[in-house]
């Protein structure tokens, strides 16, 4: 039980998991740094991404990473046109309403889900299921090593927009004062638009990435949402950096909870762990941008 080879496995699969949860976390950083706006179907439309996967599996033979070319012009178009549509409107309401509208979206989209493919839990998997590498003593699971190296090069990506394009410097001009911005010229609107999008967008990456690791049932989206936000408050609100360190955190967190507690007392971890920075640093680790 306290073999230290089996648990530094235990931490490192963690670590590794957690680059999902940071993946997860950009999408609903990138909407609250801009609008403000808490997105409670954030994990419900990855998991129509990930049941997306699964059809183009099944159906075409189209592995699920190479689903993620599919993936992200699709949800970047639907990003689009549900704030255009919808979210736009909002950007004044209570936030109340925009929560009720979500979770609307939520049912909605685990009813369709589920009238679809039943509730039953199923697995796809992809060229990389079974493959590991091994480390000495340590066998790792390849889908972690993807998922890592895929968060933390996207986390760069979209750090360096913000900080050194136009269009970045829109993003922050327009967190900062909205009014200031449009004023000098700046289509704060516009600017929105295109971030929503980029957000649901990430989650056609989020979501075939994550196939691997999790049984798609379609009453999981609100727990990948909560997860989400919980590696938000961690990392800080509005920080991309602090998503992907809180994604890790949260990821150890869970599995040495899964590990040393049983399994109904498992989840508390993370939660306590949200608890605890609420506490005592509720501007999580890197504050608000």
């Amino acid at each position: 039980m306290n073999d230290p080879i089996i648990l530094l496995q235990t931490g490192i699969s963690g670590l590794l998991f957690g680059s999902v949860y940071g993946l997860i976390a950009f999408g609903l950083t990138l909407v609250f740094a801009l609008t403000r706006l808490l997105n409670f179907a954030h994990g419900s439309f990855m998991l129509l991404a990930m049941y997306g996967s699964m059809v183009l599996s099944q159906r075409f033979g189209i592995d699920p990473y190479l689903s993620v070319l599919i993936h992200v012009p699709v949800f970047f178009g639907i990003g689009y046109l549900l704030y255009r549509w919808i979210f736009a409107g909002l950007m004044e309401s209570e936030l109340i309403v925009v929560v009720q509208l979500t979770l609307g979206f939520v049912f909605i989209i685990q009813s369709a889900l589920q009238l679809t493919f039943t509730a039953d839990p199923q697995t796809v998997r992809t060229f990389a299921t079974n493959s590991r590498l091994a480390f000495g003593d340590i066998v790792i699971r390849t889908p972690l090593i993807i998922a890592l190296v895929t968060a933390a090069v996207l986390a760069a990506a979209l750090f360096w927009m913000l900080q050194r394009t136009d269009f970045g410097r829109f993003i922050r001009a327009s967190v900062q004062d909205p009014v200031a911005a449009a004023l000098m010229g700046i289509d704060v609107n516009r600017v929105r638009i295109l971030a929503f999008s980029i957000a649901i967008a990430l989650l056609g990456i989020a979501g075939p990435l994550a196939i691997p690791m999790w049984v798609l049932e379609p009453a999981a989206g609100m727990e990948i949402t909560l997860f989400g936000f919980i590696v938000v408050v961690l990392g800080g609100m509005g920080s991309f950096v602090g998503a992907f360190v809180g994604g890790l955190i949260v990821g150890v967190a869970e599995a040495y909870g899964n590990f040393f507690l049983p399994g109904t007392l498992a989840p508390v971890v993370p939660y306590a762990l949200f608890i605890l920075m609420l506490l005592f640093r509720p501007s999580g680790l890197f504050g608000e941008a």
